[in-house]
């Protein structure tokens, strides 16, 4: 008999031992030279091989000066251009579809032509004051935050409608797999039908800024304080990186499903970091 119990005891060690192994966890990759401009936001493109990168540049977060730019990084960590596109404003969220990239840009969403590399339109939407996050769906549908009037909007040929209204301290949005879900003030909503919407998880740092989808039941959910959580459909959110003591911001980041590698980019730092995610 104890030697019964023996074998089970060893039995739950080695797979509480399995469980461990298998928490999520991101080991960096590369940094690039800080060469970007107070950089928000990451963009992964697969089929062109690059990540894109908003610059919003200047110390003024939302200045309409015409300073912001996006940059186009290597996936070997290389600045291809620091300021591959100019002429926004503060631009932040970014999605893509085709050959057009989307960009939340204070009150604005400008399309640039990918090929080209330039601005191809600007669409003002109504009523709008600090667009931040920006989410494209595969049938092209846009889907963008608003921080200050805590409105989510879907565009669909300019049409604009507010799916979403009343919410504090919104910020990161994500179209992927049929769902809509949305950041804000440390927890991660699942829109429903109607514009209904419920948390699925909760206690993250409050300045929630951007989400990512891993697998169907989990997602990267950046912090522009400089965390980043690994997150559950049933709740369950696990730290992987803080970058709080050392003053290093996650902003809102970009990922590649394929590779599992995610890119944050440095806000305070100029730069942009990739890390592999680990979640076996």
């Amino acid at each position: 008999m104890c030697r019964i119990y023996f074998v089970f005891a060893i039995a739950c060690a080695l797979a509480s031992s399995a469980m461990a192994e298998t928490r999520p966890s991101l080991s960096r990759l590369w940094t690039t030279e800080p060469l970007l401009k107070v950089p928000e936001s990451a963009l992964y493109d697969a089929r062109r091989r690059v990540v894109y990168v908003s610059n919003i540049e200047g110390h003024d977060y939302w200045s309409d000066d015409g300073a912001g730019s996006i940059a186009k990084v290597g996936l070997d960590g290389k600045v291809i251009a620091a300021q591959w596109v100019k002429g926004l404003q503060a631009p932040k969220g970014m999605g893509a579809h085709g050959n057009y990239l989307f960009v939340a840009d204070n009150d604005d969403v400008v399309t640039i032509d990918i090929e080209q590399g330039r601005i191809a339109d600007s669409f003002r939407v109504p009523g709008a004051k600090k667009l931040n996050d920006l989410s494209v769906a595969v049938d092209g549908s846009i889907y963008v935050t608003d921080s200050e009037t805590g409105i989510l909007h879907k565009i669909v040929n300019r049409k604009v409608t507010n799916l979403v209204a009343g919410i504090n301290a919104l910020n990161g949005v994500l179209h992927s797999q049929g769902e809509l879900l949305f950041a804000a003030d440390g927890v991660l909503y699942l829109v429903e039908e109607g514009g209904k919407h419920k948390a699925i998880a909760r206690g993250m740092v409050g300045n929630t800024d951007g989400i990512e989808r891993v697998d169907r039941d989990s997602w990267l959910v950046s912090c522009w304080a400089g965390t980043v959580y690994h997150v559950t459909r049933d709740g369950e959110v696990t730290l992987l990186l803080d970058g709080r003591p050392q003053k290093i911001n996650a902003a809102d980041l970009g990922y590649d499903p394929v590779n599992q590698i995610a890119y944050f980019p440095g806000f305070m730092s100029n730069d942009l970091a990739a890390y592999k995610l680990t979640v076996d």
